[in-house]
């Protein structure tokens, strides 16, 4: 979590270069941007990672729009389920998830480079449930 907090926007951005984003902005200027894949070995599910909000923009509800982007492309797309990480500890990403009615699946492991941390999956129908 502290490491990728301490991401700057160019090391968020190369992050994503894998998968189709969606990018808010602010008049012209970015202010957050979120990823989705289709990675080969979930099912079909959409990943959505690479979820990063400018420091000053947060709390206003950009990550929820930019999450519900994914949700959107998944279910345009013809997938049924969106997935994402989330490392344990980091309570606001959680809450926002949350909202959006992402659950816990009971999937996790430890985080690659942080073996004290853990990483688990929370999912959601691309209907809301």
């Amino acid at each position: 979590m502290e490491e990728e907090r301490a991401y700057d926007e160019a090391r968020w951005r190369a992050w994503t270069e894998d998968g189709v984003k969606a990018v808010a902005f602010d008049a012209h200027a970015p202010v957050g941007v979120a990823a989705e894949r289709v990675p080969a070995d979930r099912a079909g599910a959409v990943e959505l990672f690479g979820m990063w909000v400018r420091p000053r923009a947060r709390g206003g509800r950009i990550a929820e729009r930019l999450a519900l982007e994914v949700v959107a492309w998944a279910r345009e797309t013809g997938r049924s389920r969106v997935e994402l990480w989330v490392i344990s500890g980091n309570d606001s990403a959680e809450r926002v998830y949350r909202r959006l009615g992402f659950r816990d699946t009971g999937e996790y492991e430890l985080h690659p480079r942080a073996p004290g941390l853990r990483k688990y999956v929370m999912a959601r129908g691309v209907d809301g449930g």
